[in-house]
């Protein structure tokens, strides 16, 4: 009877470490998810400011 009770306590406590494990695995998802998209607005500001600075440096006189 004790060798009945401790296997499901122990496949209880299994259930709630693997969810555990998926929760901070999904965390860590999310961490580097938010890191990517900041990177890219990041490299999309850049590209904006550089197309700011080049207005006005160059004439053209054909018409």
């Amino acid at each position: 009877m004790c060798d009945a009770i401790n296997s499901v306590v122990q496949a209880k406590q299994d259930q709630v470490y693997s969810q555990i494990n998926v929760a901070v695995m999904r965390k860590g998802l999310d961490a580097v998810k938010l890191q990517g998209e900041a990177s890219v607005r990041l490299i999309q500001a850049a590209a904006d400011i550089a197309q700011q600075l080049g207005k006005g440096l160059q004439f053209d006189a054909q018409a």
